[in-house]
């Protein structure tokens, strides 16, 4: 009997430990993604795309790295 709950006490543990790991990961991904840009990179190009963030209703400009693709969306009254 002694056994079986060590076994319940591990699964706990184990599911406690998947959650919080769970947890930290997507509040680490959420604060990188919405974290707002002050100074863009030289290497990046601004372009005529312009979008509407959907959560927020701000205008949003796009710049664009062409050696890696990868794009930042600058608030309009922020880009250069």
């Amino acid at each position: 009997m002694k056994i079986y709950a060590a076994y319940i006490v591990l699964d706990l543990l184990v599911g406690a430990l998947i959650v919080t790991i769970a947890l930290q990961a997507t509040s680490r991904y959420r604060r990188h993604r919405t974290r707002e840009i002050d100074v863009i990179p030289p290497e990046f190009e601004k372009t005529d795309e312009v979008s509407i963030d959907p959560t927020t209703g701000i205008r949003m400009v796009v710049w664009y790295n062409k050696k890696t693709g990868q794009r930042l969306y600058v608030p309009e009254s922020k880009h250069r």
